[in-house]
C-alpha cells in the first residue's frame, strides 16, 4: 500500500525501509514528528495478514494489533487498486473501535495508466471518486479520505495535507484546497466542503512530549543499518528469497575523531537463511551476490549515518527460523 512510503514523505526523512513488494516491513517503527506546539508519534505497521502461516507473521501481527491499541487516532492506508476485506477481523475492530479515523488513497499518479474499461478492472476502484465512495461505505464516520501520491515525496499536495492534519495545523484548510476539487464523501459530513485547524487540533491529546525534540525514532542506528541491509536483500534477490532472509548486526563501532579525514562507523553483520541452498544463492557465484547487496546497503547507510562506512557482510544459515519462536525472540520479533 505504501505505508513506509508514506511515513518517509511526512516525516521529509528516510527512516523506513521501502521496496515495491508487499510485507517488506517487519517491525512496528516509530517515526517522530515534532513542531514547536506538537509532537505526533507515527507507527509505521507490518501489513495486514489475515491469516498468518508461521511464527514471523504472527509476531508481526502482534505488531499491528499493539500499534491498533495504543494508538490515538487510526491512520488506514490503502492505494488506488485495492479491493478492501471487509470481512477481516481487525478491520471489524477499526469500524467499532470509536477512534477518529483518517483514511489515506495511495498512488493516485498511476490512475491514468490504467485501462478502466479493461475487464479486469470492472470490480476494482480505479478512480479516486470511486476509491473515496468505496471506503465512505466502509468507514463512514472517517473524518477524512484522503488522496495523495506518497512516491513523490514530502511535497506532494496529499502528504502536505495529511501532514498539517496531523499536527493540528496550521493552514488545514489552505492545504486542502491544494487537492482541487473536493470530491464527494471525502469528508465524514456530507456538507463539509474542508476541515478546520480546530477540527485537525481536536484529534491531538494533551501531554508533555514523550520523546526529546530533536528525535526522529526510538530504533537505534544499529536496527536502521539492519533493515537497511535487508531492504538492499529485497533489491538484489529474486522474488521469494528475501522474505528467508533476517539481518543481525555482529558489531557496530561508531566512528572516532581520525583528523581530517572521514570518521569511518564499522559494521559486521550476518545474513540469516533457513537453507544451505539459500546460503549458496545469497553469496553468488563467486561471492559476486553478497558484494552487490553489501555495496547497495552500504551506500544507503553512509547516507543515513552521514560517515563513511566499512561494512563486513557474512551469511549464516539456521533452519527455519521463521517457523521458530525462541529464534523468533532473539531476533527481536516475539516480546
Amino acid at each position: 500500500m505504501g505505508k513506509s512510503t508514506l511515513l518517509n514523505a511526512l516525516l521529509q526523512e528516510d527512516l523506513c525501509i521501502t521496496t515495491a513488494r508487499p510485507q517488506t516491513t517487519r517491525h512496528a517503527i516509530l517515526g517522530l514528528l515534532t513542531t514547536e506546539s506538537c509532537q505526533v508519534c507515527l507507527v509505521d505497521t507490518p501489513g495486514v495478514i489475515a491469516t498468518p502461516s508461521y511464527k514471523l507473521q504472527e509476531g508481526m501481527m502482534e505488531a499491528v494489533l499493539g500499534a491498533f491499541r495504543d494508538a490515538d487516532v487510526l491512520l488506514v492506508v490503502t492505494d488506488l487498486f485495492s479491493t478492501p476485506i471487509p470481512d477481516d477481523e481487525l478491520f471489524a475492530k477499526v469500524r467499532r473501535s470509536g477512534k477518529p479515523t483518517i483514511v489515506v488513497i495511495n498512488k493516485i499518479d498511476l490512475a491514468s495508466a490504467v485501462n478502466v474499461t479493461a475487464p479486469e478492472n470492472q470490480d476494482k476502484s480505479v478512480t479516486v471518486e470511486q476509491a473515496v465512495a468505496i471506503w465512505r461505505q466502509l468507514l463512514p464516520d472517517a473524518l477524512a479520505i484522503l488522496p495523495c501520491s506518497a512516491s513523490h515525496g514530502p511535497n506532494d499536495p496529499g502528504v502536505v495535507a495529511l501532514r498539517r492534519l496531523l499536527v493540528g495545523g496550521p493552514g488545514v484548510p489552505e492545504s486542502l484546497r491544494e487537492l482541487g476539487r473536493p470530491v464527494p464523501g471525502m469528508y465524514a459530513k456530507p456538507d463539509v466542503r474542508f476541515l478546520t485547524d480546530e477540527e485537525a487540533k481536536a484529534l491531538l491529546p494533551q501531554s508533555p512530549p514523550l520523546y526529546d525534540q530533536e528525535a526522529l525514532t526510538d530504533r537505534t542506528e544499529r536496527f536502521i543499518a539492519s533493515e537497511i541491509i535487508r531492504s538492499s536483500l529485497f533489491e538484489c534477490l529474486n522474488k521469494e528469497l528475501p522474505y528467508c532472509c533476517e539481518v543481525q548486526i555482529e558489531e557496530f563501532k561508531e566512528p572516532r575523531d581520525v583528523g581530517t579525514s572521514k570518521p569511518v562507523t564499522r559494521i559486521a553483520a550476518s545474513v540469516i537463511v533457513e537453507r544451505d541452498s539459500q546460503k549458496l544463492i545469497v553469496i553468488g557465484k563467486k561471492g559476486e551476490k553478497i558484494k552487490e547487496v553489501g555495496t547497495k546497503a552500504r551506500a544507503k547507510i553512509e547516507k543515513f549515518l552521514d560517515t563513511s562506512v566499512y561494512l563486513n557482510l557474512n551469511v549464516k544459515v539456521s533452519k527455519d527460523w521463521r517457523k521458530d519462536e525462541d529464534k523468533l525472540k532473539l531476533y527481536g520479533y516475539i516480546n
